[in-house]
């Protein structure tokens, strides 16, 4: 089974931007990706969502993209 993960796009205080991805509710994953990353970041969250299998992530779990 495929489920759909939300994303959220990081930009640091030096302006390096990252996307990562949070296995909560799109409501929850901004608040998420802050608890891995810290504060001082610029946080949005993205429309698109991330398609992987069911069991790729724990839930609750934050990963950083490779992009």
């Amino acid at each position: 089974m495929m489920v759909r993960l939300p994303i959220v796009a990081v930009i640091s205080t030096d302006g390096e931007r990252s996307y990562w991805v949070a296995a909560v509710e799109p409501e929850r994953a901004a608040e998420a990706v802050t608890l891995v990353v810290g504060q001082g970041h610029v946080m949005r969250l993205l429309q698109h969502r991330l398609r992987v299998k069911s069991d790729a992530l724990r839930p609750g779990e934050v990963r950083r993209l490779g992009l």
